[in-house]
């Protein structure tokens, strides 16, 4: 199962699936024209059909039509007329049968033309008992029980004819025996032409399945009928039982479904009805045997599309496998110059290899660089160049799934801070530098590793089944190179005995951070691998806080810090751990804070005691907490000493003047005052109210206002041009602020100022 999901994230497996999709769509829109075409094609095998018989109805009308002419011919010829009025007058002996040869001799001409179709055309004399036709002339019984001999239709059917009302007569086909005794037999259809009361009739005998085979063609499947207006069957073929009756189609109805079959009619221009039947089933067949094809085709078609996308996904997948082996097995250079070598023929590819090799020399190059300097970051450019390196971590839960025995290795960063309370380096940059130095001197001794970043100051190696000779030489490697950047920042490394259960790594984790706040307060690279009884330390300013006190009433800053550094030297005998300096450092501000606000008048409320807090959090020698209580405590005295001060003659309050006075026409803000003065916003607002009485806003308000009373009095500027130089770009505002500290508007006040003028000039006069 974990090799199934191993493949599924190969490219291979993503790039054959990408094509397998394709044609899975292709598929899909294969299956849907096919089962459209196959719908339509029933269709298209039902209309034909219908056409068909549309078809063969015409032809056979076409068909009746030139018999019946012919017929109308024979029964008129001259010869015939002739022959009959001698019967009629002289008798069956004495007729000139000269006359009844020219007749058969037209008649031969009929049948002999092979587009009547027809096996033969007998005039028959009922009465005088008498027919002939192509082959000669006879008695009637020879003629109808011998020559064309049917138990359908004996002698005295034909007799019987003459009675009948039709001019035109179809009558059923039938089987003919030709000539009795002969097992030769014909299937006729018979068509009688007479006219009422005419002695005589003509009988074509038309071969219908010349016939059906000329306008119809094969009935293999198919059966073909022919009936009259009446419904009566004339003609029956194919392979529909004689007894199965015909479905009854409605008014219009073409086409009808009943007992499994296909019904097509079709009525010709003669009045007889034409139809044809189909099997559904023969249908069916012809549709199964185009899906056997059809699918056929499919599948050959699926099997070449799926060996070609496994074709192309191997041919694009084997560069980017050969590209992987040449990282993840940290091939030699000479190995990496003939990997690189390697074409591809895909341009993309081949532009990629080449760059891997150029980046694996490169890499090779930086290692042995490193290797010759032990300082990381001295020199930025090592470390730029180590950014450029694509390392080969293996993925967390690769590295997890083959168990094992694992070790933690923590890091914790302390940067140093400089003289003036700020950090000597960027420190993400340099977590980021010291995370990829930690991992190759890592990846060097151990093969199998993950060494990530937790916090912004924190690194974790999970080390598998680790030598403890190795992991020792690695730490000891690691420590004296650290050291030779101590002036920068400190690294407290910590480590705990091997563990089997990945489960537990949160656990361990935490155990590593305890461990790390247990350092002690040292200015090198320190290594633990276990932890150590704290020592019990008291607090100084429980013993000795009043001194501290005097120190801040007296303002003597060299005092203060003189028992700051007492309490840390305390501390530091102790063998106290970071975690205990560092909350001394927070208990020495709060205090601080705390006498401050018990001095003032007012709270304290602007001091910045969140910065304050967390400059100490950075702190990590005695060097680092020193110079940011200088900065905490010269801050202090300084606003204790200016509290002290009447408030015109506060240095705070003086150039809090001098800058408004100067900058009224400007877009000041209180921000930007506390910029100049060094002070937090909020405590240089509650200082001015303090010491003045107001506050910034109505400071502001009042020095621009007097300056506009000053101007309108003293130029022709206009009120707008007044409004923008005493720092109000909106005129609507100007003159709301104006009438509101003055009473009167703008305009008002400079009409009125110029009427005291005018008066004073009149008095002097």
């Amino acid at each position: 199962m974990n090799w199934i999901m191993n493949k599924k994230r190969t490219l291979f497996f993503k790039i054959f699936v990408s094509f397998l999709a394709i044609i899975s769509l292709f598929c899909l829109f294969y299956i849907l024209i096919y089962y459209v075409f196959k719908t339509s094609l029933q269709e298209e095998i039902v209309r034909s059909s219908l056409n068909e018989t549309n078809n063969t109805a015409e032809r056979f009308s076409n068909h009746m039509e030139q018999i019946q002419i012919m017929l109308f011919h024979v029964y008129n010829n001259q010869d015939l007329v002739s022959f009959n009025r001698q019967l009629q007058r002289v008798g069956f002996q004495e007729a000139d049968y000269l006359k009844a040869k020219n007749v058969m001799k037209d008649i031969r001409g009929y049948v002999y033309n092979s587009l009547f179709l027809l096996e033969d055309v007998i005039v028959h004399f009922p009465k005088e008992h008498f027919a002939f036709g192509k082959s000669g002339s006879g008695s009637s019984d020879y003629m109808f029980n011998t020559s064309y001999r049917s138990d359908i239709y004996p002698l005295e059917h034909w007799e019987t004819l003459t009675t009948e009302p039709h001019t035109f007569l179809i009558s059923p086909a039938a089987s003919f025996q030709m000539n009795a005794g002969s097992p030769e037999s014909r299937h006729l259809l018979p068509y009688t032409f007479k006219s009422p009361g005419s002695p005589y009739q003509i009988i074509a005998m038309i071969d219908i399945q010349k016939a059906i085979q000329s306008f119809f063609g094969t009935t293999d499947g198919h059966t073909f009928i022919i009936t009259d207006h009446q419904s009566n069957i004339l003609y029956r073929s194919g392979s529909t039982p004689e007894g199965e009756a015909i479905p009854v189609f409605q008014d219009g109805e073409t086409t009808r479904k009943e007992n499994g079959r296909y019904y097509f009619k079709a009525e010709g221009a003669d009045g007889l009805m034409y139809i044809t039947s189909l099997e559904d089933t023969r249908i069916a067949d012809q549709l199964q045997r185009l899906t056997g094809y059809m699918v056929l085709i499919f599948v050959f078609s699926l099997l070449a599309a799926t060996l070609v996308s496994l074709y192309l996904s191997r041919r694009l997948h084997t560069p980017v496998k050969h590209m992987l082996s040449s990282l993840l097995d940290r091939t030699s250079l000479n190995k990496a110059d003939e990997v690189g070598q390697e074409e591809s023929h895909i341009l993309e590819y081949d532009l990629i290899q080449s760059r891997i090799g150029e980046l694996k020399k490169e890499k090779d190059t930086i290692v042995a660089k490193l290797n010759r300097q032990n300082a990381i970051l001295t020199n930025y450019s090592y470390m730029n160049q180590l950014k450029n390196i694509n390392t080969d971590l293996s993925e967390w839960n690769d590295f997890l799934a083959d168990g094992g025995s694992y070790q933690l290795v923590y890091y914790d960063i302390r940067f140093r801070i400089s003289e003036n309370g700020s950090m000597p380096l960027d420190r993400e940059r340099a977590v980021r530098h010291l995370l990829d130095y930690i991992h190759l001197l890592t990846k060097e001794r151990f093969h199998a590793n993950h060494t990530f970043q937790m916090e912004k100051n924190e690194i974790v190696s999970v080390l598998k089944e680790p030598s403890p000779f190795q992991l020792q030489a690695l730490l000891e490697q690691l420590k004296a190179s650290l050291d030779e950047e101590k002036h920068y920042y400190g690294v407290t490394i910590c480590t705990l005995p091997a563990m089997n259960q990945p489960t537990k790594f949160s656990e361990t984790y935490q155990q590593l951070r305890d461990l790390a706040s247990s350092a002690r307060l040292l200015e090198e690279t320190q290594l633990i691998s276990g932890a150590r009884p704290l020592p019990n330390v008291d607090q100084p300013l429980v013993k000795r806080g009043r001194e501290l006190d005097q120190a801040l009433q007296a303002l003597e800053e060299d005092n203060c810090m003189d028992w700051i550094r007492q309490a840390f030297a305390y501390f530091v005998k102790k063998d106290a751990s970071v975690l205990q300096f560092r909350q001394l450092a927070l208990d020495i501000t709060s205090h601080i804070v705390e006498f401050l606000d018990q001095q003032l008048s007012y709270k304290a409320t602007g001091v910045p005691l969140s910065e304050w807090e967390n400059a100490l959090q950075d702190c990590h020698s005695q060097d680092d907490y020193e110079t940011v209580f200088k900065h905490i405590v010269s801050s202090v005295l300084a606003i204790m000493r200016d509290s002290k001060l009447p408030a015109t003659e506060e240095p705070t309050i003086a150039m809090f003047y001098e800058i408004i006075n100067s900058h009224y026409m400007e877009d000041i803000s209180l921000e930007y005052l506390s910029a100049k003065l060094n002070l937090s916003t909020t405590y240089l607002s509650v200082y001015i109210k303090d010491k003045t009485g107001i506050n910034f806003s109505e400071h502001l308000q009042t020095i621009r206002m007097r300056k506009a009373c000053e101007l309108l009095a003293t130029t022709n500027w206009t009120i707008n041009e007044i409004s923008v130089r005493v720092g109000y770009q909106n005129i609507t505002s100007f003159n709301r602020i104006f009438k509101k500290t003055t009473g009167i508007s703008p305009g008002t006040y400079r009409k009125q100022h110029l009427m005291e003028i005018h008066q004073q000039q009149k008095h002097v006069d």
